[in-house]
């Protein structure tokens, strides 16, 4: 049960399934990074695909197996990233799948879902449409991704650029519950490029609510380097999404919380602490869990989250 205080939000836990070639039913995105491995002698900064993953060769020959020869040692092949195709689905915001027009997929995956989660997500639309095994439509949302909030007066009207993305994570989470549906995704850009750094489907938990303290931030990895003159020199690299939430969960349900949260500690998982606030929205690991058994009928609680790159 969760207990619901002051119009707070539900604290939602969402752990991925996974995504595979054999769940993956339909999908407008070509697989053409490279060519497919097939047995033969690759040379040094050769590059190909093999099981959806993209292998560079780092020694001078080789005819192993990319997967084989990533493992050895030392490695003849380093892997890259997934494909094209399949970087929505790897797990890693950092990386993405890009497309013409639309991003146009279709997944049955292999147990009942009910949430979908969108991070940096670009276009001009996203729907999300859901099919039970029979073909019905039991869901269909379309979600506008051009932010308008920011052209409040004239002046911003006429001089302020209009965001071509206003919400980079989406979550589509009233999802009823239907063994063997099919979820469709279209991310529609027009003449533009769609793009989606990570498409999360998987079964929601709710198990406590999100108080106001919540705090949110992002942790930076560039570097800045000052030399002997005094002139600087910034290196841009990737950054990770950062919560704090503050919650509250009934003293009851403390063991239960406790345990569910040991069951996914080395595992990434969606946390949200307000749909409708993007900040809020967070793909990592928890880094810590505090609780204080406040009273017989109510205990706060701290959940630090790291987010993926």
């Amino acid at each position: 049960m969760v207990c619901q205080i002051l119009g707070r939000m539900p604290v939602i836990i969402i752990k991925p399934a996974t995504v595979t070639a054999a769940t993956l039913t339909a999908t407008n995105v070509a697989e053409t990074d490279y060519a497919v491995w097939s047995a033969g002698t690759y040379t040094l900064g050769t590059r190909r695909i093999y099981d959806h993953k993209i292998y560079e060769v780092v020694a001078a020959s080789t005819t192993a197996q990319p997967d084989v020869g990533a493992a050895a040692v030392p490695a003849s092949w380093l892997y890259v990233s997934a494909t094209n195709r399949f970087k929505m689905f790897d797990i890693s915001v950092g990386s993405g799948t890009t497309n013409a027009s639309s991003i146009n997929v279709t997944i049955t995956p292999a147990t009942v879902c009910n949430s979908v989660v969108l991070f940096d997500v670009d276009g001009a639309t996203a729907q999300l449409i859901v099919r039970t095994s029979g073909g019905t439509i039991v869901y269909n949302q379309t979600v506008s991704l051009t932010d308008y909030t920011g052209l409040n007066s004239y002046f911003n009207y006429y001089f302020l650029p209009i965001a071509e993305t206003g919400a980079t994570e989406l979550a589509f989470i009233d999802i009823p519950n239907y063994s063997g549906a099919t979820f469709q995704l279209i991310i529609s850009a027009g003449a533009g490029t769609a793009s989606c750094g990570e498409m999360i489907i998987g079964q929601k938990s709710v198990l406590a609510v999100t108080n106001f303290g919540t705090s949110v931030g992002i942790k930076d990895y560039s570097v800045k380097t000052i030399d002997d003159f005094g002139n600087v020199s910034i290196t841009t690299r990737p950054y990770s999404k950062r919560a704090d939430y503050d919650v509250t969960v009934e003293t009851a349900d403390v063991g239960q919380f406790n345990k569910f949260l040991a069951s996914i500690r080395s595992t990434p998982a969606v946390y949200i602490g307000d749909p409708d606030r993007g900040e809020t929205i967070v793909l990592g690991y928890y880094r810590d869990f505090n609780v204080v058994l406040s009273n017989p009928s109510i205990s706060e609680c701290s959940l630090s989250v790291e987010g993926l790159i």
